[in-house]
């Protein structure tokens, strides 16, 4: 917990000033299931500094993953977020990395943010363009496009629509593609292709 407190306050202070959005910790306060209740007070204490850290700049956006609207309920995620608490938060971030629509993920933010005070979010809908596959499989799933662009919203909650996964980063050594992380030019292709715009 230490070293990651240090790590945020290298990254706040290298950003200092500068204008930046930050999406804190994709899957980590939806997937706390797994852990003990220390372990979850530590991730909750350790969000928290991390969101006092990068917040106090007036510059900077921190947006708390909170998971997709297939993982947890809203009630349930806002509860989580409560935990945290909202100090400091402009909103949450949603479908990182996955394949829900656009429409689902919006439902899903407005509900979080009527629970938690008027919360804003951003979606990712880098992979979205053609929904979640008929099995929801996540890793690589055949047959998805790109999402709708990068772009500001309203802010009513919606702040924004993000290419946070890259389109064609894989997610995994599944369906014939490299390990996790690297570079897959014929998915990246294939989303292009499959492009909802």
């Amino acid at each position: 917990a230490s070293a990651y407190r240090s790590w945020v306050q290298s990254i706040a202070s290298a950003s200092a000033g500068a204008k930046a959005v930050f999406i804190l910790e994709p899957d980590a306060l939806a997937g706390w299931d797994c852990l003990s209740d220390a372990q979850r007070q530590e991730r909750s204490d350790v969000l928290r500094v991390a969101i006092d850290i990068l917040a106090a700049d007036s510059q900077h956006y921190v947006y708390l993953d909170a998971g997709n609207a297939r993982w947890h309920t809203a009630d349930a995620m806002a509860t989580r977020i409560k935990q945290i608490g909202t100090k400091g938060l402009q909103g949450v971030s949603l479908n990182v990395s996955n394949f829900l629509t656009t429409a689902e993920s919006q439902n899903y933010g407005v509900r979080i943010s009527q629970l938690t005070g008027g919360l804003h979010a951003v979606i990712d809908t880098s992979r979205n363009g053609q929904g979640p596959a008929p099995n929801l499989e996540w890793c690589n799933p055949e047959g998805r496009g790109l999402g709708l662009p990068p772009s500001a919203q309203n802010g009513n909650p919606i702040d924004a629509y993000l290419w946070l996964k890259y389109p064609g980063e894989s997610d995994g050594a599944c369906n014939g593609a490299p390990t996790s992380g690297e570079w897959w030019a014929d998915y990246a292709l294939g989303l292009a292709s499959r492009a909802a715009f």
